[in-house]
């Protein structure tokens, strides 16, 4: 059975537009900032952090374990964590 491989590209789109709906943004994905903190900036708490985290794990079937939420404050350092667990798991062959 193939597995089908998610891009960098997807995983980054895919993500963005999840924080935009999970957190309540007035924005367009071009809009958003990729390094600001989504707690700072974004009025993000840490359920919406974890909502994020759910709706990662059942959109691109990748799951970014719920302690690491905390760390994973902007959209850039959430697709990279999502993109290592993709590779980890032999995604990206």
């Amino acid at each position: 059975m193939t597995v089908a491989v998610i891009s960098d590209e997807v995983i980054r789109s895919t993500t963005l537009d999840i924080i935009i709906d999970e957190l309540e943004l007035d924005a367009e994905p071009a809009e958003v900032d990729l390094n600001a903190d989504l707690i700072d900036i974004y009025g993000a708490d840490s359920l919406g952090l974890i909502q994020v985290l759910a709706r990662v794990n059942k959109e691109l079937s990748i799951r970014v374990p719920r302690e690491l939420a905390v760390d994973l404050r902007t959209v850039d350092l959430l697709v990279q964590q999502i993109i290592r667990i993709r590779d980890a798991k032999g995604g990206d062959q």
